[in-house]
């Protein structure tokens, strides 16, 4: 049996991915801007490659993924309907998304520097997270 460090790890991940998931889901609801849309379905996709992989990671340590808290979906969707309020422009929305992006990049930085001695796969899965948050900050860039 896998430890728990190694499950919390996995679960952090998951979850991290997850919100990225439920974020652009909500944003494409409010996007005109056809290249900003595509841009948030290219995203959305590689949010749900790593959630996926996540999850199969779980399953295999006989773990199920505990998911974003209604909570925090529930604020999450809430500040996202209120800043697309104020302006749904591509600008905006970029905007709104590297900030995401940038918190994302420093919870799983933290949560991989803390978890050094563990499997070297979910190390690396998490290094991917990083990479994927970094080049969606890079490529939302055009957009402001």
């Amino acid at each position: 049996m896998e430890s728990n460090n190694t499950v919390d790890f996995l679960s952090e991940i998951y979850r991290g991915a997850k919100m990225g998931v439920e974020t652009i889901n909500t944003l494409l609801k409010k996007v005109k801007d056809n290249k900003i849309y595509d841009e948030l379905k290219y995203q959305l996709r590689s949010y749900d490659e790593i959630a996926n992989e996540a999850y199969e990671e779980l399953l295999k340590r006989n773990h199920e993924p505990k998911d974003i808290s209604a909570m925090t979906k529930f604020s999450s969707r809430m500040g996202l309907e209120i800043n697309t309020l104020i302006s749904n422009s591509p600008s905006h929305v970029a905007d709104m998304l590297i900030k995401g992006n940038t918190m994302g990049v420093t919870g799983i930085t933290k949560t991989l520097n803390s978890h050094q001695n563990s499997d070297p796969q979910i190390q690396a899965l998490a290094s991917r997270f990083i990479e994927l948050e970094q080049d969606n900050i890079e490529r939302l860039m055009k957009f402001l």
